[in-house]
């Protein structure tokens, strides 16, 4: 069985492709070039936003340097891709060419149905948040500005027409420890998934199979036009960047959200 990734290029994504990598679990990669790792301010007067999305975005490099590493990508067997690019005839015609049988995705954007269509294998999607509460964009941020950092995590679901609407593999639940801002656990939340992903492969490349779940409630569908730089007075002006503090002192609503399991991690490989 053949495992192809396709992926960005920030460290997250280059952290996972070194887990893959490593595990000998990645025959072919299509890396996508995004956007900055620190993205230029939208043209606006007020300078408290400015300097706010400049501290927000450099805390966000920073935690993803210390958790994720600055690895470089060593992998011969792969191919570059525009973000414009990832629906294209160019990357259906490079996953079929290298007889790919499983396709993980992330941080790509979103896949046309008729892209799903055509590359007729399974597809898994690293979604950086708890589906369905969490669906769609930026979504390790808006648990924490909810003040449910505990509803910060990931799914790997596959993938369907819908936005990360497919059926749930697995779940991995938000890494909270004190002391940490909003991008350190997110960060710490998404690498926890991340190392999921190699006992699933395991067990799917195995057993041929995967146990999913299927998400039985709509939930909410988080787009990008939904942040704005305001949102980040509350948690740099308000609360300091201690979200995760102030929940573990039991100062916030501590329902925490169900988790779903794959069963892959009560066998032996």
């Amino acid at each position: 069985m053949k495992v192809a990734l396709f992926t960005g290029h920030h460290p997250r994504h280059r952290y996972l492709i070194n887990i893959l990598k490593n595990s000998n679990l990645l025959d072919f990669l299509v890396l996508v070039n995004r956007e900055s790792h620190k993205p230029k301010f939208p043209i606006i007067s007020n300078k408290k936003y400015t300097e706010l999305f400049n501290k927000h975005f450099q805390k966000r490099e920073d935690a993803e340097h210390i958790v994720f590493g600055n690895n470089e990508i060593k992998f011969q067997n792969k191919i570059f891709a525009d973000s414009n690019e990832i629906n294209s005839k160019k990357i259906i015609g490079a996953f079929k060419k290298n007889n790919i049988d499983l396709i993980i995705t992330t941080g790509i954007g979103v896949l046309s149905s008729e892209t799903i269509k055509s590359l007729g294998c399974p597809i898994w999607n690293i979604h950086g948040g708890l589906s369905p509460q969490f669906k769609g964009a930026i979504t390790h941020f808006w648990p924490s500005y909810l003040l449910k950092p505990q509803y910060t995590g990931c799914t790997i679901h596959f993938i369907e027409p819908k936005i990360d609407a497919g059926e749930i593999i697995h779940q991995t639940p938000a890494v909270l420890e004190r002391g940490d801002g909003l991008h350190m656990l997110a960060s710490k939340s998404l690498k926890k998934g991340y190392d999921s992903i190699i006992t699933l492969i395991k067990y799917f490349k195995k057993n041929n199979q995967i146990q999913s779940f299927p998400q039985k409630q709509t939930g909410k569908l988080w787009l990008n036009k939904d942040w704005k730089p305001h949102h980040l007075e509350l948690i740099y002006n308000v609360y300091s960047d201690g979200i995760v503090d102030k929940f573990l002192d039991g100062d916030f609503d501590s329902v925490y959200p169900k988790i779903y399991r794959n069963i892959a991690f009560d066998k032996k490989i």
